[in-house]
């Protein structure tokens, strides 16, 4: 029976440290939470039918654009799962998580509307259930769902990633301040996947040295971030970053920003995500230093900046 309470769900979006690309081919990532950017979904009874509300959307379940379908999947699997299909209610959306930038968008919605709809019905929700409900929308919005997206949006630790492995949470102790920005161009994942699997066939052993590397940097960082070398860990975040542009998925644009935010006094700046666009980070020694860096990205085209103590 579902109470006439407000159900209420949140998560928050999450950066790719190191890793992005060479993860594919069993290389171990690093992916952080970002904390400052959200989504908080709400559900209450309402008089008729079953709405939604948000900041691009307005409308029936039913009307829900193609781009959304895993959401949509996702809402009628649980509405199904609580038996609420003659139930009248609304659902609220809220967030300031940018998509199809890098950010787990999508893993942060689902994991915050399986929350909410397990909190409007007074459920307890095990992290098998989250884990099942947040893969089923990866699943049909990505084709297959990896599984770090999902973990980290619901973490407050960084996670360790290695592909068919479980997602490891770690302890971080670094000290810093990162600083990300978007350069405005949508990240173009089959795209720059492609880029690098057309690199391997056509020159291997080369293309494999460059994966195999950034294997390593991801394996020094985490003893960086355990062991609290924030300028060690920049100086190897700015060499993956030259490492994923020699294999072709960077952008312009992406590489503007790196080069403007070193030349601003970052420790260290890569592109972060699917690459071809999409967004970048620097990492800062504090919080004025990243201030600093903000400008610098802004006033070299970023569309937008956000900064994020460690």
């Amino acid at each position: 029976m579902i109470s006439q309470m407000i159900g209420v769900g949140k998560a928050h979006a999450k950066i790719i440290l190191v890793g992005e690309h060479a993860v594919v081919y069993n290389q171990p990532a690093i992916a952080i939470p970002l904390t400052n950017l959200t989504v908080t979904t709400t559900i209450q009874p309402a008089f008729v039918g079953q709405t939604i509300e948000s900041n691009t959307f307005h409308g029936g379940l039913d009307e829900l654009g193609a781009n959304v379908e895993g959401l949509r999947q996702l809402i009628l699997r649980l509405i199904t799962h609580f038996q609420l299909q003659k139930a009248p209610f609304t659902i609220e959306i809220d967030t300031n998580i940018p998509q199809e930038r890098g950010f787990g968008a999508s893993a942060a919605f689902a994991t915050s509307i399986t929350k909410a709809f397990f909190d409007f019905a007074n459920a307890p929700l095990s992290s098998e259930q989250l884990k099942y409900f947040t893969d089923l929308e990866e699943s049909i919005s990505h084709g297959s769902a990896s599984g770090l997206d999902a973990a980290t949006v619901n973490s407050t630790d960084p996670i360790w990633f290695v592909k068919n492995d479980l997602p490891t949470p770690f302890e971080m102790s670094l000290t810093g301040t990162l600083v990300v920005a978007d350069t405005g161009i949508h990240g173009q994942t089959m795209h720059a996947v492609n880029i690098v699997k057309g690199n391997l066939d056509s020159d291997y052993d080369l293309t494999w040295q460059k994966i195999a590397h950034l294997g390593k940097i991801a394996e020094k960082v985490r003893i960086d971030l355990a062991q609290n070398q924030p300028e060690h860990a920049g100086l190897l975040f700015t060499a993956a970053h030259h490492e994923l542009q020699s294999l072709g998925i960077s952008h312009p644009k992406l590489d503007n920003l790196v080069n403007a935010a070193i030349h601003a006094g970052a420790l260290g700046a890569k592109l972060t995500g699917a690459g071809i666009g999409g967004a970048m980070f620097a990492l800062a020694k504090d919080n004025d230093e990243a201030i600093t860096i903000a400008n610098a990205l802004t006033k070299s085209g970023a569309q937008n900046t956000w900064i994020q103590p460690l």
